[in-house]
């Protein structure tokens, strides 16, 4: 059982986190929707937490969209095995 702290996610936000094979690549499910991009990066990892920050990437330039959300499985690759760590997910939108 992975320990969770998804406090800093809306409501709304999959909560899904698994590992794969050895424990050192840690998968969630991330949100997008539109023209938007999501993708995933470990911010800081140490004995006691992972911390996975989901970023959702819009174009600058105004376009058509269709208005799907989409639930896309991300991976990361960690240092040392998750173990019990307690994986702590963040989530911001950027445009490029």
């Amino acid at each position: 059982m992975t320990k969770l702290d998804a406090n800093g996610l809306t409501p709304d936000y999959p909560r899904t986190v698994w590992t794969v094979g050895d424990g050192k690549t840690v998968g969630v499910v991330a949100q997008e929707g539109g023209c938007g991009k999501a993708s995933a990066s470990v911010l800081e990892q140490n004995a006691s937490t992972v911390k996975i920050e989901l970023l959702e990437t819009t174009p600058l330039t105004k376009q058509m969209c269709t208005m799907d959300i989409r639930f896309p499985p991300l991976t990361v690759q960690l240092s040392e095995p998750l173990a019990e760590r307690t994986v702590v997910l963040t989530s911001r939108q950027d445009q490029k």
